[in-house]
């Protein structure tokens, strides 16, 4: 019995709860200041102590993770050695940007639809099926080359430049942009972004050694969760910002403050608006929306010079034509 509880607290004391517990400060610090910026009748403007504060807040318990990964933590959740090698650096950097181009895609190309678009919220969805589709063949495609290659680094960097150039496209967006335009412009960034996915973590895999797979794994994830999170929100928070002071210049009066807070939170009350300012709601999300697809541009560029830091290595597992055995044929 005694073994048992000593084996038990041995396995409790190996888990890394100030790491976690850092890193879940961290994140959650920056998620509630956004939040605060950017949701709600009376979001907080950036210069209020508590925005500023859990941003500050944020950083601080950032710092205080990489301290305790480096010097306290026995088996860190984020073991330093890992991150400062050159591909599992350049892949959790790029795991990271692309998570975050993802979900900001998911969640303001359907925005575009609506608010500049005009069309319902179901139609505006479903813009986003080429792209689901195009997800699942891309990690197919990119499993499937690995595997009759063994070669990863080309492919990666390929898939890294489809999602760069499926983003040139949708910053280009208008009302005019021809309608297969605006179905076909999502599916590069789906396949590429999959491909990328699929193809980095065989990269991370085959050049780590075989005790550090899991963890190498699983600190993959960590970067993907962390930027599909921030990809929403700090997208959101980009739009917000560029949306309240559009709409404050172009429209005016006694109910103004009242009006802008309903088009921020909701594009339907867009159709409720008098015609001038119907336009001035369309523009102003056209401009804010315009802004963050540019900034998925930048995203998607550094993601591509990101991953053209992997080093490749030839797979062992790579597919062989198998060998005729004349005795199991007769």
């Amino acid at each position: 019995m005694a073994k048992t509880d000593q084996s038990f607290r041995t396995k409790i004391g190996r888990i890394d709860f100030l790491g976690s517990a850092t890193l879940v400060s961290t994140v959650s610090c920056l998620l509630v200041s956004l939040t605060l910026k950017t949701s709600g009748d009376s979001e907080l403007a950036w210069s209020d102590p508590i925005v500023w504060g859990l941003l500050v807040a944020s950083a601080v318990f950032g710092i205080a993770f990489i301290l305790v990964e480096k010097y306290v933590a026995n088996e860190p959740i984020m073991p330093l050695r890992l991150v400062t090698q050159r591909t599992p650096a350049f892949v959790a950097i790029s795991n990271f940007l692309i998570s975050v181009l993802a979900f900001s895609v998911l969640y303001n190309v359907p925005l575009w639809f609506s608010a500049v678009k005009r069309v319902s919220s179901s139609v505006s969805g479903s813009h986003l099926v080429p792209n689901s589709i195009a997800l699942a063949a891309g990690s197919v495609a990119a499993g499937a080359w690995m595997r009759h290659t063994g070669k990863y680094y080309w492919l990666t960097v390929s898939m890294a430049g489809s999602a760069f150039l499926s983003m040139i496209v949708i910053s280009t967006f208008t009302t005019k942009t021809p309608e297969w335009v605006l179905w076909l412009a999502i599916v590069p960034s789906g396949f590429g972004i999959s491909g990328l996915v699929t193809s980095t973590l065989i990269a991370l895999i085959a050049v780590v050694r075989k005790e550090d797979i899991a963890v190498a794994t699983g600190v993959s994830y960590m970067f993907r969760t962390t930027g599909q999170v921030l990809g929403v929100s700090l997208s959101a928070a980009l739009t917000q910002s560029v949306l309240t002071k559009k709409l404050s210049q172009g429209i005016k009066g006694h109910h103004a403050s009242e009006i802008i807070t309903k088009i921020r939170h909701s594009t339907a009350y867009i159709d409720h608006l008098s015609p001038q300012n119907k336009e001035v709601a369309i523009a102003s999300y056209t401009a804010a929306l315009r802004i963050v697809f540019i900034c998925q541009i930048v995203v998607a560029g550094l993601a591509l010079l990101s991953v053209a830091g992997i080093t490749e290595v030839d797979l062992p597992d790579r597919a062989k034509p198998k060998p005729v055995n004349e005795e199991e044929e007769v």
